[in-house]
This record gives structure tokens, C-alpha cells and sequence, in this order.
């Protein structure tokens, strides 16, 4: 594989991005909540409910400085989390990266607050790791409360594809709404993809010591599509597999500052546009001053 045929990172380099621990999980599951106690609540029922029995896990709760009692309510009600409180709200990637240096396992499971897992689906995605062991990243099937089926495969940002979006005055023509649905359609098999929503996103420890965690320049939003672009860049393979599957109430924690949501995934855009396409720095520049007046 192509990622074989880059640089080994030094020792060095991996203690920088693993604080490494004495014990090895199989798996840690790390939750970044914010503000999201009510469905917090149900997220960690639920991962007690259906805990990983292929091999041994641990769940990290990772709060960004929320005052709506959710750290009061883990430590009451879930002992057994390992919970974490930063003093300000430091966004989902670095409260991810946060997690994940905090415990040695061979998987990171990124969850949601706002979902709640079903039945086997732990199992699933461990298993499916150990078995292609060419997976950097794996992500399931996510529904609504209601049963449908959200997007969680996810395409590269391109000035193409932004003419599509569900924003774009094109998509709200019949026309064109073809290829909107196009980029937001699920598989409905196992199918390697560009990227996979962060929300319920399983990364191999080995991966990320080598290309590294999430960028922190993004403080919510384009963050997953980074990673997964930078995994199969170096050669890893990034797999959806419907077979697990989880619940997610949508925009639990954003959309209570939904003006706030709207204005971060648009900086998100434009930085990943500057990290990925420096050579265009016209376009991104005037991508930036659209994407203020919209």
C-alpha cells in the first residue's frame, strides 16, 4: 500500500499525539458534548446498554465548559466514564484530539452526544477493523428518530460540488436537484468512500499516528472530511458499513446557536479550501467573500 511507502513518524512524534497509558483498550469511545445533557444522558445509556463484547473499551466524555449541568450528570450517574472538563469551549476536533490522547487504545470511536447506539453495533465496527486491517477509518448507518437515513458519506469540497449543496440556489431547481441527491446518496453495502461523518467515525490508532489527529484549525465542521482525506492520501481505505447503526437527534447541540452553526461551517469551508487548494487563493478568496454574503 502507498502508506507503507511513507516516512515512519519518529517516537518522538508519536508520544506528541498519544499520551500513551499503561492499559490498551480495544476500543475508546470519545463523546464531545457541549451543552447537551438531555441527550448525553441517552448516549450514555445506550453504550451501556450495548457495550463492546468483542474486546475490552472505555468511553471518555470530553465536556466543553457546559453550563447546563451535563458533567454533574455523568459524574452522578456514570461513574464508570472517564469524564474530562475543559474550561472553555475548545471545539470538536480539539475536544476530540483531547479524548483520544487521553487513552491508549487500537481504536478511537468519535460519537456524538446526540446519538444513541443500537444493538451490536460496537462489535461491528471492532470487527470489521480487525479484519481489513488496510481501514483507517470505518462509519455506519445513522437515522433519524423517525427512521430515515441521514448522510453520513461525505464527498470532497470542490467548487463544483458547492454548486450543489443544499444551500445553493441550483439545487432548488428540479434540473439540477439530481445531482445534489447524488452527493448525498447512501450506499446500501459495504463501499469504500471519500469521507465519513464525524459523528460516529471509528479511526485505527495506527493510522493516526501517522498522518496525526484531527485539525484543530477547525473548530466544528470539515474536520472529518480533513481526516479522511489524509488517511487515503497515505494510503488507508475509508469503508461505510451499513451494518451498524446508530440513532442521532440532528444539530442537538448546534442548532441551539444555529446563526453561530451557519457562520462556523462557512469559515470551515474556506479554511479547508486554503489547506487543500493554496495554489487557488483568487478563488478562495472570492469563495470567502461569497460565502459572508450568504
Amino acid at each position: 500500500m502507498a502508506k507503507r511507502d511513507l516516512k515512519k513518524q519518529s517516537s518522538a512524534k508519536r508520544e506528541e499525539i498519544f499520551e500513551r497509558k499503561s492499559e490498551v483498550y480495544d476500543l475508546a469511545i470519545v463523546v464531545v458534548s457541549y451543552n447537551t445533557a438531555y441527550h448525553l444522558k441517552r448516549c450514555l445509556l445506550s453504550l451501556k446498554k450495548n457495550p463492546l463484547s468483542v474486546g475490552s473499551s472505555v468511553v471518555v466524555v470530553v465536556d466543553n465548559a457546559s453550563t447546563d449541568g451535563s458533567p454533574q450528570m455523568v459524574r452522578e450517574k456514570f461513574p464508570w466514564v472517564y469524564l474530562i472538563e475543559n474550561r472553555e469551549n475548545l471545539g470538536f476536533a480539539r475536544g476530540c484530539n483531547i479524548g483520544i490522547r487521553a487513552v491508549n487504545a487500537r481504536y478511537y470511536l468519535l460519537l456524538n452526544s446526540d446519538a444513541a447506539v443500537m444493538g451490536n453495533a460496537l462489535d461491528v465496527m471492532v470487527s470489521f477493523m480487525d479484519v481489513n486491517p488496510d481501514v483507517g477509518a470505518a462509519g455506519g448507518l445513522i437515522l433519524t428518530e423517525s427512521g430515515e437515513i441521514q448522510p453520513s458519506t461525505l464527498v470532497y469540497p470542490t467548487y463544483f460540488n458547492l454548486l450543489f449543496s443544499r444551500a445553493s440556489l441550483f439545487s432548488k431547481f428540479p434540473v439540477f436537484r439530481w445531482k445534489m441527491e447524488e452527493l448525498r446518496r447512501v450506499p446500501d453495502r459495504i463501499t469504500d468512500v471519500q469521507a465519513l461523518a464525524g459523528g460516529f467515525l471509528i479511526l485505527r490508532a495506527e493510522a493516526l499516528e501517522q498522518v496525526g489527529l484531527l485539525d484543530e484549525r477547525f473548530f466544528i465542521y470539515l474536520e472529518d472530511i480533513d481526516i479522511c482525506k489524509r488517511l487515503r492520501d497515505a494510503g488507508w481505505r475509508v469503508v461505510f458499513n451499513p451494518n451498524a447503526r446508530i440513532l442521532h437527534t440532528w444539530g442537538a447541540s448546534s442548532s441551539k446557536r444555529r446563526a453561530m452553526a451557519f457562520w462556523w461551517h462557512h469559515i470551515s469551508m474556506f479554511k479547508y479550501f486554503q489547506k487543500h487548494y493554496p495554489y487557488l487563493l483568487p478563488l478562495n478568496l472570492l469563495l470567502g467573500l461569497g460565502l459572508v454574503a450568504h
